[in-house]
């Protein structure tokens, strides 16, 4: 049974994908922003002031959601039998207010899957997914399972996160953040940019009546306990999560024309990245990193790129990031290549604490 990618909408620093009117030019779009009293630049939600408030969180996303489902086309019959998976890092962390006067305080983790659920009167069935960087992609790869082992003909995946001071403070304090530009696997990157964004695909066992789409072929997930907060430098995690998901898929190394990698531009992600795909691919072949155009948006990344893949699907071209072209460790796509002539595609995404996973998509044009 076939799993497609039916329908999809992004927000991010790029635009909404929903107005076709994506802009990939990168740092322009960031906004310089303050933490521990140090400027670092963010990659803001396009067209919206930044702000913690909960009605900035949860209309936003409501608001991307329904742009989904109004491109779906589903009826308010089927979108009672259509379940969701949510994805995410850090949820909806700045806009709680904590509770002193508690002895226990623990805030609820499924608030904003169950206001979706409840606001669009989708299934009772949501899960949500909270493993680091791997969130939203662990929530497409079950919710493919789901479809193929239950009653659901669609479901939704949502990947999200916000603008908060608890994640910049914290990337800040490890010394993550470049201050200049987020420039995967270039020799002298010096860190990544962070990002907020929503990214939400319906996953259909319905073709998609459209010339050009995605079959989600197989995937796999697995975490590496070499260490307590990241995946081996050797690659060799990586390498089999990659090599599973693509023997899940029923190819072959030879078969995939295009990786789409995690590309944090950060020294130990990069390098086991680049590590994993030497060892697993006799000669690698071309990748693609989105990361340079919306920042790192944690456990959303999964879901928004491959929105954004979606979309790039229909056009003639592929974004061009700012040295792209020379001091690169991997070969880098061309521009003038259109995604679609890539058959199929190998999605790679890491997290924090080893959690690794990768799908395969197919292209298909009708």
């Amino acid at each position: 049974m076939s799993v497609y990618i039916h329908s999809s909408v992004s927000h991010t620093a790029c635009g909404n994908s929903s107005t076709n009117q994506l802009s990939y030019q990168n740092i322009a779009n960031a906004n310089l922003l303050v933490a521990d009293q140090t400027k670092v630049p963010f990659y803001a939600l396009h067209g919206i002031d930044i702000d913690t408030s909960e009605q900035r969180v949860f209309n936003s996303l409501t608001h991307v959601t329904k742009q989904l489902i109004d491109s779906s086309g589903l009826t308010q019959a089927e979108l009672e039998n259509t379940a969701l998976m949510l994805g995410s890092t850090s949820l909806d962390i700045g806009t709680i207010v904590p509770n002193p006067g508690a002895n226990i305080w623990v805030p609820k983790i499924d608030r904003l899957s169950q206001h979706l659920q409840q606001t669009l009167g989708l299934s009772p069935c949501h899960l949500v997914f909270n493993t680091a960087c791997t969130a939203s992609i662990n929530a497409l790869l079950y919710g493919k399972k789901l479809l193929e082992n239950s009653q659901f003909k669609h479901l939704i995946v949502i990947g999200c996160e916000f603008y908060n001071h608890l994640t910049i403070d914290g990337f800040h304090s490890l010394d993550l953040i470049s201050q200049g530009r987020l420039s995967p696997f270039e020799l002298e990157r010096d860190g990544l940019v962070l990002g907020e964004g929503i990214g939400a695909l319906l996953l259909s066992k319905d073709k998609p009546d459209r010339e050009h789409y995605f079959t989600v072929l197989g995937g796999h997930s697995a975490c590496d306990i070499s260490s307590l907060t990241m995946t081996a430098e050797d690659g060799s995690h990586i390498s089999k999560v990659l090599d599973k998901a693509v023997e899940n898929s029923n190819l072959s190394p030879v078969d995939i024309n295009l990786v789409k990698v995690h590309g944090t531009a950060t020294y130990n992600n990069d390098i086991s990245e680049y590590h994993a795909l030497q060892q697993y691919f006799s000669t690698p072949p071309p990748v693609l990193a989105l990361k340079p155009f919306i920042g790192h948006t944690l456990g959303a990344c999964g879901a928004i790129e491959i929105a954004l893949l979606d979309n790039l699907l229909q056009q003639n071209s592929l974004p061009f990031a700012d040295g792209t072209a020379t001091d690169k460790m991997l070969p880098f796509a061309s521009q003038e290549i259109p995604l679609r002539n890539y058959q199929h595609i190998l999605i790679n995404h890491c997290g924090f604490g080893g959690n690794n996973a990768a799908l395969v998509l197919k292209a298909t044009n009708t």
